[in-house]
């Protein structure tokens, strides 16, 4: 499972991605996006869902080089496409807006 890594400070290396994230599961592999601004973002790939959970829920929140990271799971693209689709929903859809929660939570939609 793919983890979206962010609010990464410029310094922050793979190596200390991997160091972070190694012991909270079996680290597939890890890629850092150069940062166009000043903070970057990463992916990380976990061997499974529950090491991903782990990673969530132990990683989020936490500050790493002074900056809070924001972990969240990558959603596959028909996932992203019926979130955007409850995000254009009209505004009073209960539907819409119970999804776009989940979403913001970082919850992988059904």
């Amino acid at each position: 499972m793919n983890l979206y890594i962010g609010n990464l400070s410029r310094t922050v290396t793979e190596a200390d991605l991997e160091l972070i994230f190694e012991g909270l599961g079996h680290i597939v592999f890890v890629c850092l996006a150069s940062p166009s601004g000043d903070r970057g973002y990463a992916f990380v790939a976990v061997a499974d869902e529950g090491q991903a959970r782990l990673a969530i829920n132990a990683m989020n929140g936490k500050y790493l080089k002074g900056l809070r990271l924001i972990v969240r799971p990558v959603l596959d693209h028909a996932r992203q496409a019926r979130a955007l689709r409850a995000h254009k929903a009209p505004r009073g859809s209960r539907e819409a807006g119970a999804r776009l929660r989940v979403l913001k939570g970082g919850q992988a939609l059904d």
